[in-house]
């Protein structure tokens, strides 16, 4: 069976994750590994190294409260009828997530973009982003609210599923990835290009468009792409219609997820057009700050 990793915290922040999780568990099917890392800080260490109550002993009491939350979080799961373990393991938070996926054959990660645990946190550019650096399988990435709509022990709904596309192989590497959670969801895949028009400097340092109608042979160009990755898909009997916008790719595709009912992003996390790069920081990393829809991230080799 399927493994999906879902790191937690201990906070309610990083429990938004686990609707996603529990949708793709059941549909695949997989099983949930609840996942909490437990470490001390190295001037904590310190400080204990002086003392009687010694690093060893508090070690084994942070797992064994990390174990009892997991235990609680999982019995709760197992309610609706998933398959769910859990596992505490001691080391810093994002070595942690992406040695044991790479040691046990993890298929997927399921996060919240950040959580905490006392004062530390998880924020987009600390455990979330070395993950996403990292990690050799999709992630899931859920942008946790401070104030939390909705149950968390329902499944998510995933009807519709935004891909966004540049024309380049390296962003179509995350095409078997939504595909197989459409074909589990039968969700439909919206392919999705912004069209980039390139424009010239002339001598006096102003910009220009070199040719009339340049726009219009963007938009051709776009649309026959999307048709021929849509016809692939077709003929994996995948409900799929494409979309096109023009202006800032982040916005673009933000503006249109947020005003057509999508359920999922799903992206590498860079692409390339000419000289233009999606990379985490530019695109991807825009549209996970600025939306609330769950962004699914593939890793671009």
């Amino acid at each position: 069976m399927n493994q999906i990793l879902i790191p937690l915290d201990g906070s309610p922040l990083a429990e938004q994750a686990l609707p996603c999780a529990m949708t793709l568990g059941q549909v695949l099917p997989a099983e949930l590994v609840l996942f909490r890392a437990v470490s001390i800080p190295p001037e904590t260490e310190e400080i204990l190294s002086d003392t009687s109550l010694g690093v060893e002993k508090l070690a084994e009491r942070l797992q064994e409260e990390a174990n009892n939350y997991l235990r609680e979080v999982a019995s709760q799961l197992r309610q609706t009828g998933l398959s769910v373990s859990q596992v505490a393991q001691y080391g810093p938070a994002a070595e942690a997530i992406l040695d044991y996926a790479d040691q046990k054959d993890i298929q997927q990660i399921v996060m919240s973009t950040h959580g905490y645990t006392g004062i530390s946190r998880w924020v987009h550019g600390s455990v979330a982003e070395r993950v996403l650096q990292s990690a050799g399988v999709p992630v899931f990435l859920v942008r946790a609210r401070e104030e939390v709509s909705g149950d968390l022990w329902r499944p998510m709904v995933c009807q519709r599923i935004l891909v966004p596309l540049d024309g380049s192989t390296l962003a179509e590497q995350v095409l078997p990835s939504a595909t197989s959670v459409a074909q589990a969801l039968d969700a439909e895949m919206i392919l999705f290009q912004v069209p980039v028009v390139y424009t010239s400097r002339s001598l006096m340092g102003e910009w220009y468009v070199p040719l009339e109608g340049v726009f219009e042979t963007a938009n051709q160009g776009a649309q026959t792409y999307l048709n021929q990755v849509a016809s692939r898909l077709e003929e994996q009997r995948i409900n799929v219609s494409t979309a096109m916008r023009t202006g800032s790719v982040a916005e673009s595709i933000i503006g249109y997820a947020e005003a057509n009912q999508i359920d999922l992003i799903a992206m590498c996390t860079h692409g390339r057009t000419g000289p233009t790069r999606w990379a985490l920081g530019s695109v991807a990393d825009r549209v996970l700050r600025a939306s609330d829809i769950p962004v699914l991230l593939v890793r671009a080799r």
